[in-house]
């Protein structure tokens, strides 16, 4: 690898890792932190955070490392690239992340083509064994790769030591198992949405109605974002090694991936498109979702010290006092305990003392 290409890819995975590390842990902090946001679609966009968070963790440092150090052979190896150097941990959190993208699917789905229906109803109980399935179901998706693969001294590099019958088995389940068929699914299930609020909705006078018709579609729309930027971000590196264990490409621009070994110019480019996918999610979120742009600023504020509405005193009027400090209030006289949010006159709760 040329000394200005390797400058370039480090640069731009390092980037990656810093703003990919800031969103999701702020995207998982702010429904954690705010009993408002703990509905179980931000606990959906929570889990793809913890996906996307895990896969930059596990993925870019070995984008970034591997060309500085020799790897080490026998069963040392072969546990090395069945961890950290084949990356296994971080493939896993990406089809996590692609099956809670489905599920996010068929919540808004449920939600807004039968409403009513209480069997399609995301509860809590429903949501919790959801996470779990994606988790384990990932977990078992890989296990096949994660048993087969060794590392080889004399190519050197972490190979799967199975027949090539069983190499387009894994490339064929990876492309339409993991690619055409979740994404396929997603557009069905999409487009009878889209269909419902754009197209055949209720002209309704109801301000109630006309304001969750407007919250609906913007969570729609920030989840088919979502989406979109996944197939864009994903197809290509799918297609890709597809087509290269069917032997149908013959990309000879290879690159130096570790210590005495290369890897075609092509697939590094569709690790880069893979690693864009899970760090601009929590920037779709800023952008297009007012309530997480306010709550993602507002952790912001506080880990810089700085905060909105910092008022000392105290307002006398009929007997009682209002006493004001920070983000709290005191009614005083009247037995009442409020608290403010950090943004100005908002009124997070108040409670009798």
């Amino acid at each position: 690898m040329s000394s200005t290409t390797d400058i370039t890819f480090k640069s731009v995975f390092s980037l990656m890792l810093i703003v990919n590390f800031l969103g999701n842990t702020l995207v998982i902090s702010v429904v954690v932190r705010n009993r408002r946001m703990q509905t179980p679609m931000n606990y959906l966009l929570a889990n793809l955070a913890l996906a996307d968070l895990l896969f930059a963790l596990f993925f870019i440092p070995r984008r970034l490392l591997i060309t500085e150090f020799k790897h080490p052979g026998g069963w040392v190896g072969d546990f090395l690239c069945k961890t950290f150097t084949h990356a296994n941990f971080s493939w896993i959190a990406s089809v996590a992340a692609i099956i809670t993208l489905l599920v996010v699917a068929w919540e808004r789905y449920h939600a807004i083509i039968h409403p009513h229906n209480s069997r399609g109803r995301m509860t809590k109980g429903r949501l919790r064994k959801f996470l779990i399935f994606i988790w384990i179901s990932s977990v078992v998706f890989l296990l096949p790769e994660t048993i087969v693969i060794r590392y080889d001294e004399k190519k050197p590099a972490c190979i799967f030591d199975f027949p090539d019958w069983l190499g387009k088995v894994d490339a064929t389940m990876w492309l339409f198992a993991i690619g055409v068929f979740p994404l396929g699914a997603m557009g069905i299930l999409y487009g009878r949405v889209v269909r419902r609020l754009w197209f055949n909705s209720d002209h309704t006078t109801s301000v109630s109605q006309r304001t969750l018709l407007k919250s609906r579609k913007r969570v729609t729309k920030t989840v088919l974002l979502i989406t979109v930027v996944l197939a864009i971000s994903w197809l290509p590196n799918l297609i890709y090694y597809f087509l290269e264990m069917f032997l149908l490409i013959n990309d000879t621009t290879t690159i130096q991936t570790n210590i005495g070994s290369s890897e075609t110019l092509f697939r590094v480019v569709t690790y880069v498109f893979i690693s864009i996918n899970s760090t601009v999610n929590p920037v779709i979120y800023a952008t297009q979702d007012r309530e997480f742009r306010r709550h993602m600023w507002r952790l912001l504020t506080k880990c810089c010290g700085t905060r909105t509405n910092k008022v000392f005193g105290q307002l006398k009027q009929s007997g009682a006092f209002v006493t004001v400090s920070g983000a709290g209030i005191a009614l005083n006289g009247v037995g009442m305990e409020c608290k403010l949010q950090d943004t100005p006159n908002h009124l997070e709760y108040c409670k009798n003392t």
